[in-house]
């Protein structure tokens, strides 16, 4: 997009509607004025942009022409025009595509609008996360990172580091996930933007619990969140007491867990679905796993069922996480195929919404049930499949997994090259 000087603008005006200068003078600006601010010998000051935007507005208006030119349009530089064009195309933010995003970055940097272009890396960025491509996320991300450090503006960088903290843990990156997390809840902290550091905490509390820290974990929920003087907002704290029900299971706490599911059950049950169906679907299932650990299987599926109709209903993106579960009940009860089914369902939809967190989850519970059962041949095809989609993700995190697993199906095959081609692979993790 070209962005003209005052002079050039007086100049293609007239020429587009075909009026000479005396034409557009006035009482308060005469034609020799006029000439000399087209010849570029005078700047065009505000109030005489102002009189020569009414007087084109008044002859486009003439032949039906609605050109509404601002009163400070003849005055602006092509810089101020450039800033001028973006600002107005950022405030319509909801309907901006990549590609206009793309199109304004480029005519900030060519006026070095530092400002304007941090915000559209950013806007970007945070387009890419949830469209799940999160390799372009964190290049973006990262461009207006280093964008507000040289502006020094920490409020905007809270936002930033949240967002990068996401990429990493949706690539199931936790130990970088975390570190950005740290930086978002010191800077919310120092800018008392109180949200965002029970936001940041919480999400570094999960990176804890997903890097198996779970005293860090539990310290980061009660301290920061539970306890803390400052008041997190309601959908906070009730999925604060959500996280810390699940990693009381998982440290062998199940029976209090279960107590706070079925709390946490009653004091959401009646709220707003569309709000809290994911958070009530992942108690139901958490119930259910509670009841499978018991023997109580057929406790277990009314559980895991509820979990999974609202997740069909409300958020397909985590509905692996119920099927998963459902294959372990099923399998657990001697139902050996329809088990793998659900597995393979569990995989395809973790996949399909690039969930790489529950594809991980969902393999390694298909490979423990494939080697107890010595079904070698379908965990190296699965392991081979996990390795590829990791491959399209540009991941690292569970290929070591992935490896290990064609090492035993290699090596309880007999087929000695292939398992030593695996070992010298998985060398790289070690």
């Amino acid at each position: 997009m070209e962005f003209l000087n005052p002079n050039e603008k007086i100049r293609l005006m007239r020429k587009k509607f075909r009026v000479n200068q005396s034409e557009l003078e006035n009482t308060n600006m005469t034609r020799a004025f006029i000439s000399m601010m087209e010849s570029g010998k005078r700047n065009v000051s505000k109030s005489s942009s102002k009189l020569l935007a009414e007087r084109f507005n008044e002859i486009a208006k003439r032949i039906s022409v609605n050109l509404d030119l601002d009163a400070e349009y003849f005055s602006r530089t092509p810089e101020e025009d450039a800033r001028y064009y973006c600002e107005n195309e950022l405030r319509s933010n909801d309907g901006l595509s990549l590609k206009k995003l793309y199109e304004l970055i480029e005519i900030e940097k060519r006026f070095n609008l530092r400002d304007l272009l941090a915000e559209c890396y950013k806007i970007a960025g945070v387009m890419y996360n949830k469209e799940k491509d999160y390799t372009n996320a964190f290049i973006e991300l990262n461009n207006a990172l280093g964008l507000y450090k040289e502006l020094k503006d920490e409020q905007s960088q809270i936002t930033i580091y949240l967002e990068l903290g996401s990429c990493k843990y949706m690539k199931s990156s936790y130990e970088d996930a975390s570190l950005y997390y740290k930086n978002a809840t010191t800077y919310a902290l120092a800018h008392k933007d109180y949200r965002a550091f029970s936001r940041s905490s919480r999400s570094l509390a999960l990176c804890y619990a997903r890097m198996g820290k779970y005293d860090e974990c539990l310290s980061i929920i009660d301290n920061e969140i539970l306890n803390s003087s400052i008041t997190p907002e309601d959908d906070i704290l009730i999925a604060a007491k959500s996280d810390k029900a699940n990693v009381l299971s998982l440290i062998g706490k199940s029976d209090e867990a279960a107590k706070q599911c079925f709390e946490l059950i009653e004091l959401i049950k009646d709220k707003s679905p569309s709000k809290y169906s994911s958070m009530l679907s992942s108690l139901y299932a958490n119930i259910g796993e509670y009841y499978y650990h018991n023997k109580d299987y057929e406790k277990s599926l009314q559980y895991v069922s509820q979990a999974q109709s609202l997740r069909l209903k409300y958020n397909k993106e985590k509905l692996s996480i119920p099927l998963t579960l459902k294959a372990k009940v099923l399998y657990a009860q001697g139902l050996l195929e329809e088990s793998l089914m659900l597995f393979d369902l569990a995989t395809e939809m973790a996949e399909q919404y690039n969930r790489l967190d529950l594809l991980l989850e969902a393999y390694k519970e298909l490979a423990d049930v494939l080697s107890e059962n010595k079904l070698f041949d379908k965990l190296k095809l699965s392991m081979e499949k996990l390795l590829e989609t990791l491959e399209t993700c540009d991941t690292k995190e569970g290929k070591r997994f992935a490896l290990y697993k064609l090492v035993e199906a290699a090596n309880e095959k007999g087929d000695q090259t292939l398992c030593n081609n695996y070992l010298k692979q998985l060398k790289e993790f070690i």
